[in-house]
């Protein structure tokens, strides 16, 4: 599985809309869109509000390990 198919998993297991996510992290709509849909990777900073937010680990979020 790839970071934007993990990204999407994760929201959707926390009944999170897009929206949702992407105000929490301080992200616009479409450009966190665009991660869950594969059109772009985020920079460093936005990585780590991403595991930050879903309380995971960077290597899981990117696919190095099946290991929240």
């Amino acid at each position: 599985m790839n970071f934007s198919e993990r990204l999407r998993q994760l929201r959707i297991s926390h009944n999170l809309t897009l929206r949702e996510v992407s105000a929490a992290i301080g992200l616009s709509l479409m450009a966190y869109a665009h991660y869950e849909h594969g059109d772009r990777e985020p920079s460093i900073e936005t990585l780590k509000k991403l595991c930050d937010y879903f309380n995971v680990s960077a290597d899981y979020l990117i696919g190095r390990t099946e290991i929240y």
